[in-house]
């Protein structure tokens, strides 16, 4: 997921706009009643968003880019982002189902006090009404033999295709539950976050996310990167 973090118009989420619950455990940012009602009129009429890893290999077909950023030469980790709908007051931010998408903007930010990362989410998704309606998430790191699910989780929306059973019924994986979340049996790692902090970054949201735990998971496969992928 290749798109600018920097932000036009930035927006820190404050107790003005969110309420936040400062306790012993990580902060859980839930949204205000004005965007609760602006959600709901995107559950009622859904704004069908095409994913970036879509809307980036689309524009490189029409077009590619005489001048491409520095960073695009670069190769990153390859994750995805497991979320869950939320089933409190909240409910009508979230997608139907849960969701899995894949996430390259991403990266450790702090170690102490506490751990947290940075985390792009595509305005409008399955997987970031999500985590905006819930405040957490489950980072799935991937490994190289999982490159075939790309088109799945990248290209396709939650909002049209039940992406836990395409991963079953389709690529034979099993899925289970951590803290609460579908998860890719398999996948190199999993951290489960909770976000602390919100900016809108053009066509993304940037989560400031607690890192509240996470599972290095054993298995073969080396850890998947963008350089990785078919070109």
């Amino acid at each position: 997921m290749l798109s600018s973090l920097a932000a036009t118009n930035t927006h820190v989420v404050t107790p003005t706009t969110a309420r936040i619950h400062r306790a012993s455990r990580p902060v859980r940012v839930h949204p205000s009643p004005a965007r609760r009602s602006t959600a709901s009129k995107t559950r009622r009429h859904p704004h069908r968003s095409r994913s970036p890893t879509m809307v980036l290999a689309q524009a490189a077909a029409a077009e590619p880019d005489p001048n491409p950023p520095p960073w695009s030469f670069v190769s990153v980790p390859v994750y995805s982002l497991a979320t869950i709908p939320d089933a409190g007051p909240t409910k009508g931010d979230s997608a139907d189902r849960p969701s899995m998408n894949i996430t390259t903007y991403c990266t450790p930010v702090t170690i102490k006090p506490t751990r947290r990362l940075a985390v792009a989410l595509y305005t409008h998704t399955a997987t970031a009404r999500n985590m905006l309606a819930t405040g957490k998430g489950v980072l799935q790191g991937l490994r190289s033999h999982h490159a075939d699910l790309v088109p799945l989780l990248g290209k396709s929306s939650a909002h049209d295709v039940d992406k836990l059973e395409a991963l079953r019924e389709t690529h034979g994986l099993n899925i289970v539950e951590r803290w609460g979340v579908p998860t890719i049996e398999d996948a190199k790692s999993a951290v489960l976050l909770e976000i602390v902090s919100l900016e809108t970054a053009g066509d993304h949201h940037l989560a400031l996310c607690e890192v509240v735990d996470w599972e290095n998971i054993e298995g073969e496969g080396e850890p998947m990167y963008t350089g990785d992928l078919p070109k």
